[in-house]
């Protein structure tokens, strides 16, 4: 995993810099105080005036569970989606993500 990004919680969610080789943003993340449905994004992900992405709030299921923020963030000049995961601890929060592996069927010997 890389960390992408470096947040401080706020009272409406957490606000922060993603910055990359290509990439570097101030971004909120901004409660969604209007939640239609239990599917529904916990969080709005804007950076100036323009939406980047959303997420929500889950829980690892692995042997210790733990809680943190599952983000997808999308916008024109990506190749793709990016999904991300951002981990609070004492009222700071580090987003990061992993290149989702492709299966390879021919491989050199």
């Amino acid at each position: 995993m890389a960390t992408i990004g470096h947040f401080h919680k706020t009272k409406n969610g957490f606000e922060g810099t993603i910055s990359t080789l290509s990439l570097a943003r101030k971004v909120q993340f901004i409660s969604n105080t209007n939640k239609k449905s239990d599917a529904s994004p916990d969080y709005f992900i804007k950076t100036g005036q323009c939406d980047l992405g959303v997420a929500w709030r889950d829980t690892s299921k692995t042997k210790n569970p733990t809680n943190y923020i599952r983000v997808l963030l999308d916008d024109p000049s990506f190749t793709g989606p990016v999904n991300a995961a951002l981990f609070e601890q004492n009222g700071k929060a580090d987003l990061v993500w992993t290149r989702k592996q492709t299966t390879r069927t021919n491989q050199p010997a």
